[in-house]
């Protein structure tokens, strides 16, 4: 049976009660599984989700790992690829940003966002995480994100000056939340509702002012970060097209899901160099 996504069965709600595991053999997976989202982005989220799980997991949890495990069985030639720069006297960070609200059972969000140059050369840098804090409304935490994104933006700027790569400013942001690109442009739309992180939205804003960062507005359908905010498998009732793009882009990267979703018109050709590691420990796993 192919495994079109990493996250297993939807629960029916009929399951048996979830026993305590040893945590060190939840660990030792969960580390392989971390090291093959450097290759494997599409499971990226369903990773993050298994680390919070990592203080006190139980069988369950565990068993959710296994299926990440059969999903990247069933998925071997699938891989990345980064396309050569259209003009490659200008590199600019074209970034894509998203965030889930009350994801988590103890209300906290979930933030991703995927980073490249020029838009189409493809991704570079891709983070799953769970939210510190608990945001009190999804602008909040498509806010919270956002922020987080462009310290990194800051960080990589500096390194390409420290490594003398000129960057052409500002990084474009893309951002599905209207109500976010609104707040980083109009003083008086945060005049009362957003004072509680009235800091994260100047600290963004000045970055826009200084035009280090542009936000501009994406469909949320065309959004490729929304897939490292939320489980593929809630979506994979949906026959849309805008469901299977989600799935087809795999956060960032062009990806090779033709062999499960059906062919994407020989766009792409599927990628077997994978590094040596990666299947050692792949090797590993199966055992």
């Amino acid at each position: 049976r192919k495994h079109i996504h990493p996250y297993g069965p939807t629960p029916n709600g009929n399951e048996p009660a979830a026993t305590s595991i040893d945590p060190s053999k939840y660990l030792r997976l969960l580390g392989m599984l971390m090291y093959l989202t450097k290759s494997r982005p599409d499971i990226m989220a369903a990773v993050s989700f298994a680390s919070s799980k990592a203080h006190d997991p139980n069988d369950k949890d565990y068993l959710d790992l296994y299926y990440i495990v059969e999903y990247l069985r069933s998925t071997e030639d699938m891989g990345h690829i980064l396309h050569k720069a259209i003009d490659s006297g200008l590199l600019q960070l074209h970034c894509e940003v998203d965030a889930s609200y009350l994801l988590h059972p103890d209300s906290k969000g979930h933030t991703g966002y995927c980073m490249g140059l020029n838009g189409v050369s493809g991704t570079f840098f891709i983070r799953s995480m769970k939210q510190q804090l608990v945001s009190t409304s999804s602008t909040h935490a498509e806010m919270r994100a956002i922020y987080t994104l462009v310290k990194d933006i800051m960080y990589l700027i500096i390194l390409c000056k420290e490594i003398k790569v000129n960057l052409h400013l500002p990084a474009i942001v893309m951002e599905d939340n209207s109500a976010v690109i609104t707040v980083t442009i109009d003083d008086s739309a945060f005049a009362k509702k957003c004072k509680h992180f009235l800091m994260i939205i100047n600290y963004v804003r000045e970055q826009v002012e200084l035009g280090i960062v542009s936000i501009e507005k994406i469909a949320g359908a065309s959004n490729k970060a929304d897939l490292h905010t939320t489980h593929v498998g809630n979506i994979m009732g949906g026959e849309t097209e805008a469901d299977k793009n989600r799935l087809r882009w795999c956060g960032g990267y062009k990806s090779f899901l033709y062999n499960i979703l059906g062919d994407i018109q020989g766009e792409l050709t599927t990628c077997h160099e994978f590094d040596r590691r990666y299947k050692q420990t792949l090797h590993m796993l199966s055992r």
